[in-house]
């Protein structure tokens, strides 16, 4: 029989990948009030008290506001282009900031896993982001304009975010055990 911590950090992958599935085709489309109903389908349902984790809401918005930095940073050097670019032109569009929000999201119960294995956690998410977002130009949502030089940026900047989060949230920071014996991140 399948525990309900397993169940729901299965759920919590899944509803992960359909939201960048629906927000990615619907920002290609110019039509995203779907990947905004799923966005905030998970969000309610992660952030219900009886599945969040004490660092849930901190690591959401970490990622989202270093996401935010990072994919503007991106836009602004020319190195990469966005479908439905809003709210500022300027600014990493809002649905990009939505999936690293989510993102932040499966750190404590999906991608719990990588407080244990720290160097396998930042190397794949530095390839496994990256690669997200090629998936993202092949859906018509992201234009990589110099295509290497943004590939290589994405893989640092995704290896950055990662290392600092794993850094932030883990054993050295407060990552703790709690009374119910579930490992989780804290930021002290």
């Amino acid at each position: 029989m399948v525990s309900t911590a397993k169940l729901n950090k299965v759920l919590n992958f899944v509803l992960l990948q359909t939201l960048w599935f629906a927000l990615v085709v619907g920002a290609a489309y110019k039509h995203i009030l779907l990947g905004l109903g799923l966005f905030t389908v998970f969000a309610i349902w992660q952030l219900h008290p009886a599945n969040r984790k004490q660092t849930d809401i901190k690591l959401a918005i970490t990622l989202a506001a270093l996401g935010l930095v990072l994919d503007s940073l991106w836009l602004q050097l020319g190195l990469i282009s966005y479908e439905m670019q809003w709210p500022y032109s300027f600014l990493a569009p809002f649905w990009i900031v939505m999936l690293w929000f989510a993102f932040g999201l499966t750190i404590n119960h999906s991608l719990a896993w990588i407080f244990d294995y720290k160097i396998l956690g930042v190397i794949v998410s530095g390839i496994g982001g990256p690669i997200s977002y090629l998936a993202a130009e092949k859906l018509g949502a992201v234009t990589l304009i110099e295509p290497v030089w943004a590939f290589v940026a994405l893989i640092v900047g995704w290896t950055l975010i990662m290392v600092l989060i794993v850094s932030l949230f883990s054993h050295s920071s407060g990552y703790q055990q709690n009374l119910s014996g579930k490992r989780e991140a804290s930021w002290n």
